[in-house]
């Protein structure tokens, strides 16, 4: 996972965006978040439902390292950094959730020409249809750049 936190750091460091809009599971998310914080960058962390129930739907499963870091990241966040969308839990609420993500990120342009870029770390494994799938699909449905941090060697 180092090299992988460097490349991110870097295409961060390339982008110099103003603000990192991203929901926090485990994995990707959490790699992106960390590393927009550790460049001084702002954060907004929105989430489908409370940090509780976020942290047992997305975070839990991949074990403690990955629920420490989730927990250190949302103990962090100062007011107006983290948003909770109310959404339902159900099979599609995540996809309904990048939906959401690209119109804040959209809502919090400070002028209508900024660019958003849509930065994925794709997961490693056999393939099947992920999440960030889902947003990288949207992200282009949009016009929006995508940028892919590779997760291998």
């Amino acid at each position: 996972m180092p090299d992988v936190e460097r490349r991110t750091a870097e295409v961060l460091t390339q982008l110099r965006p103003r603000l990192l809009v991203g929901a926090a599971a485990s994995g990707a998310d959490l790699v992106v978040l960390d590393a927009a914080r550790s460049s001084g960058l702002g954060v907004r962390v929105v989430l489908p439902f409370d940090a509780a129930t976020f942290r047992r739907t997305s975070v839990r499963d991949r074990g403690p390292v990955w629920c420490d870091r989730y927990d250190r990241l949302i103990g962090s966040l100062k007011s107006g950094e983290l948003e909770i969308l109310g959404e339902v839990e159900d099979g599609e609420v995540y996809h309904r959730t990048n939906t959401r993500l690209l119109e804040r990120a959209a809502r919090l342009r400070l002028i209508p020409a900024e660019e958003i870029v849509v930065l994925v770390l794709r997961p490693v494994g056999p393939y099947r249809a992920s999440v960030t799938d889902d947003l990288v699909d949207k992200a282009k449905e949009a016009g929006l750049p995508v940028v892919e941090v590779s997760t291998l060697g």
